[in-house]
């Protein structure tokens, strides 16, 4: 048990410096951007010089502003002593991969406590191979990232019946992002039907429920100097375009519910979350009812990053598929487990190179991290330049700021590097321009 969790510590410190250290290259070879990097860089910037969630960028509003009238992440605080030493995107880059890697731990001891010795080992590994941990690891930072660890602990903790644990990690969650509390009905489903604890669960529901509502109708509103808050009605305007609407439309039209769900995109969606598990986590019982909350809100949106695997918006998703995964192997029979693992594994394997993007995979680009060849700054430098007050983006007026930026480009040719449809050449640019 001891060789295996020292086995399971190594992986997890290959992963770290790998994807730690791919992830700050691919920023200094400025293929990261302004969102979200740079705006969560502004963020902790301003945050650790006084001025807490601060943004000239979120919302669109090149004004000053609160992080908090856009998204309720309040847990950016947990980074802000590390950002305080060592104020750079890099901090960033390295405490997401830092968290990322920390999911493997409740992972490892929930197959620990449900499987035969040596399985554990084996649900590492496809955890480090799930398709979206890379993407999510490699996509600049977002605060979502901050929620894989503690929702595999909340799974972990409430499979071992340590009732305050669990929910110490699931109220965290709801510091990360608005959408969290929604998570949560998922878990108290689980815990009402599954373990049959009906105040438990009761209360999981209804707090889940009462913070969602009172996130996105107060106190974002509140934050927004009264904005309302946009997200319900500019991607869920298919369904109802608001939290009524689309209850709505569950009852009177559940026709188009089903065909807001099932398009191609969607269901490809589908398939590269649930196939490298081979889809064990529907056969996991009553913990199924965990993943239901996600997948609505992910399934039901008209956004399209919201429904990908390459974005950050799955990483809820990766410590719940792989958590009722081990359940849904648990579940079946013992002389089965062996050769439903080794059937995981490979198509692990099989999906992280045809779908994912580790160092072996088709889709992975090397160029994104060599530091040496061109820099191309075709996406933003943004992330390069948000460790100040005020920004100035897109020509719209802001508080200058404080010196010219040059940029002195190696390119090929001397042909200069397309940005946003124009030519970017290593010219004297104007006090606060990009």
């Amino acid at each position: 048990m001891e060789r295996e969790g020292l086995i399971a510590f190594l992986l997890a410190l290959v992963y770290l410096v790998t994807f730690g250290t791919l992830s700050v290259l691919r920023h200094e070879s400025y293929h990261s951007s302004g969102f979200d990097l740079g705006l969560f860089d502004q963020v902790l910037w301003n945050t650790v010089h006084g001025r807490p969630f601060e943004s000239t960028m979120s919302e669109a509003l090149p004004v000053p502003h609160s992080l908090l009238g856009d998204h309720f992440s309040i847990a950016l605080l947990v980074l802000a002593p590390f950002y305080y030493g060592f104020p750079h995107p890099e901090t960033l880059l390295v405490g997401q991969s830092v968290a990322l890697t920390l999911g493997a731990w409740p992972v490892f001891l929930l197959a620990r406590l449900k499987l035969a010795p040596g399985f554990a080992l084996v649900w590492v590994i496809v955890y480090f191979l799930f398709l979206p941990l890379t993407y999510i690891n490699l996509d600049d930072f977002h605060e979502v990232s901050l929620a894989v660890a503690p929702l595999g602990f909340a799974l972990y903790y409430l499979e071992t019946r340590r009732t305050w644990p669990f929910l110490v990690c699931l109220l965290f969650t709801f510091l990360i992002k608005e959408e969290m509390p929604l998570v949560a009905v998922g878990f108290g489903a689980y815990v009402l039907l599954g373990k049959r604890d009906w105040k438990l669960g009761s209360g999981v529901i209804a707090a889940g429920l009462l913070s969602f509502f009172a996130l996105i109708s107060q106190v974002i509103p509140y934050f927004a100097e009264g904005r309302s808050y946009p997200y319900i009605a500019e991607r869920y305007g298919a369904v109802g375009g608001s939290a009524a609407g689309i209850l709505r439309t569950f009852v009177t039209d559940p026709a188009r519910i089903i065909a807001s769900v099932f398009q191609p995109k969607k269901i490809l969606f589908l398939f590269g979350i649930f196939g490298p598990v081979a889809g064990l986590s529907w056969v996991s019982g009553w913990a199924a009812l965990v993943l239901l909350p996600t997948l609505g809100y992910l399934l039901l949106s008209s956004y399209e990053p919201q429904f990908s695997f390459t974005s950050q918006y799955s990483a809820p998703l990766v410590p719940l598929v792989i958590g009722t995964a081990i359940l849904g192997l648990a579940r079946a029979p013992i002389r089965f487990q062996p050769a439903l693992a080794a059937v995981m594994v490979v198509s692990s394997l099989a999906f992280s190179w045809a779908f994912g993007y580790m160092p072996y995979s088709r889709k992975f680009d090397a160029g994104q991290f060599r530091t040496d060849a061109v820099r191309r700054v075709c996406a933003e430098v943004v992330g390069h330049r948000t460790r100040r007050a005020c920004f100035r983006r897109n020509g719209t007026h802001q508080p200058p700021v404080r010196a010219a930026l040059r940029l002195r480009l190696p390119v090929r040719g001397g042909a200069g590097c397309r940005m946003g449809g124009a030519r970017l050449r290593g010219e004297r640019l104007q006090p606060g321009e990009i």
